[in-house]
C-alpha cells in the first residue's frame, strides 16, 4: 500500500494545476532524476520512483477526482500500488514525453516490458512477487433532485459488472478438478528472464504467468467462466442517497465493482443534482426570490415563502425595499460531514403594478399629493 503522499507537492504544482501544466512538471522531473543521468544515485532513483507514483495518479483525470476527493490519507488507504499504477503504460508515456534516454525499440530495452507487472519486477525491485487479480471499480453516475440531496433517498440503479462465478464459485476450477503441478515453472512458481532496462542488463525472477506463483494448477478450468472466476451478470441495487450530498460528489460502494479472485474493486456512483425550478443551492444555503405588492413592501405584513419542507409564512417589516434578504434560519440544507443546517435567503421583490384601474390610480395620486404637501414629495422611496 503506498504511504501518505502529497503528489501535488512531489511534483511541485498546486491542486489547480491543468493537465497540461501536470504533464511539463512530471516531464522537467523525469529527465532530471533519470537513472541514465544520475548513474548510480539511490537518491535519484527513489525520487524517480515517487515521481511516477505521483504522475501515475495526478496524470489519469479519474484517479486525480478519487485523490482530491479522498485526500492523502484516505487515498493511501483505499489505493494499492497495484491500483495506483494499473494502466499506467511506462513505454508509451516516455514516448510521448520525449524521454528517450537509454531506451530500446519499445521505450524500455529491445524486448520491452509485457504489463505493469514487469515495471515492477525490474524498475521498482519487487521480484517473484504474486500478481495480483483484483477487480476492477466501477463508476456509475445518477441524477437526483435537490429535494432529495437535501433529505437523503433510495436510489435503484442496474449495474452490468463481473460478478463471482456460480459454478465454481469463483476458483475457475470445475467442481471436482484437481491440483496438480504447473508445468511452466514445473512447480516452482517462478521464471527467470533476461533483459535491457534503462538500469543496464538485468536478470529477474518474476512470477510465473501460467499458476500466478502459486506453483499449482487446475487439471479441469470450468466451464461456466473458462478459468477466469467470473462471469458478466446484470444486477439491481439499491443505494442509500445520504443527506446533503453535493453535486459531483462520489459515493463508494466497497466490493461492489468488478470480481476478481484476490478481491472485488469497488463501485463509485457520482451524484449529479437537478436544477431547481424554485431554489439555488449556495453550499448548504438555499436562495429564493419572493415576489410581494408595493404596498406590502411600504406597511409591512405576512408573506407565503415555499421550503423544503414546505410553505411558511414570513414577516415583512415596514419599509422593505426592493432586493431586501432576510434570512430564515436551520431552513437549508443539511451539511454532508457536520450534519449543521444550512439557512434559507429569501430576496425580496417588489411588484409595481402596471395596469392600474381609476380607483387605484386616484388612490396613488392622493398619496402622492400627500407627500408633496409635507413636503416629501421628492423624497427617494427604494422601493420604486
Amino acid at each position: 500500500m503506498p504511504e501518505n503522499k502529497d503528489y501535488y507537492k512531489i511534483l511541485g504544482v498546486s491542486k489547480s494545476a491543468s493537465q497540461d501544466e501536470i504533464k511539463k512538471a512530471y516531464r522537467e522531473l523525469a529527465l532530471k532524476y533519470h537513472p541514465d543521468v544520475n548513474k548510480g544515485s539511490k537518491e535519484a532513483e527513489e525520487k524517480f520512483k515517487e515521481i511516477n507514483e505521483a504522475y501515475a495518479v495526478l496524470g489519469d483525470p479519474e484517479k486525480r477526482k478519487q485523490y482530491d476527493a479522498y485526500g492523502p490519507e484516505q487515498f493511501s488507504r483505499a489505493y494499492t500500488t497495484d491500483e495506483i499504477f494499473r494502466n499506467f503504460d511506462f513505454g508509451n508515456i516516455f514516448k510521448d514525453l520525449g524521454i528517450n534516454i537509454g531506451f530500446g525499440p519499445s521505450g524500455f530495452g529491445e524486448e520491452g516490458f509485457g504489463d505493469v507487472n514487469d515495471i515492477f519486477d525490474s524498475f521498482f525491485g519487487v521480484q517473484g512477487r504474486r500478481r495480483s487479480n483484483t477487480g476492477q471499480s466501477i463508476l456509475h453516475s445518477i441524477e437526483i433532485t435537490l429535494s432529495e440531496a437535501a433529505n437523503g433517498t433510495n436510489k435503484n440503479i442496474t449495474l452490468r459488472h463481473v460478478k463471482k462465478c456460480p459454478n465454481c464459485n469463483g476458483t475457475g476450477a470445475e467442481p471436482g478438478a484437481k491440483l496438480i503441478k504447473c508445468k511452466t515453472c514445473n512447480g516452482t512458481g517462478s521464471v527467470k528472464s533476461t533483459r535491457r532496462t534503462f538500469f543496464g542488463v538485468m536478470q529477474t525472477i518474476s512470477v510465473c504467468p501460467t499458476c500466478n506463483g502459486s506453483g499449482k494448477v487446475y487439471d479441469k478450468v470450468c466451464h461456466v467462466c473458462n478459468g477466469k472466476g467470473g462471469i458478466v451478470a446484470t444486477e439491481n441495487i439499491t443505494l442509500q442517497i445520504p443527506p446533503g450530498v453535493t453535486d459531483g460528489m462520489r459515493l463508494r460502494l466497497k466490493g461492489m465493482g468488478d470480481y476478481g479472485k484476490d478481491g472485488s474493486g469497488d463501485l463509485f456512483v457520482e451524484v449529479h443534482i437537478q436544477k431547481d425550478k424554485t431554489f439555488e443551492r449556495v453550499n448548504d444555503d438555499l436562495h429564493v426570490k419572493v415576489d410581494i405588492p408595493f404596498y406590502t413592501a411600504i406597511l409591512g405584513g405576512n408573506v407565503e415563502v415555499p421550503t423544503l419542507g414546505g410553505s411558511r409564512i414570513l414577516q415583512i417589516p415596514p419599509g422593505t425595499a426592493h432586493g431586501t434578504e432576510i434570512t430564515i434560519r436551520g431552513e437549508g440544507i443539511r451539511n454532508f460531514r457536520s450534519g449543521a443546517k444550512g439557512n434559507e435567503v429569501v430576496k425580496i421583490n417588489v411588484v409595481i403594478p402596471k395596469n392600474l384601474s381609476a380607483e387605484e390610480r386616484d388612490l396613488i395620486e392622493k398619496f402622492r399629493d400627500l407627500n408633496e404637501k409635507r413636503g416629501e414629495g421628492k423624497r427617494h422611496f427604494g422601493i420604486f
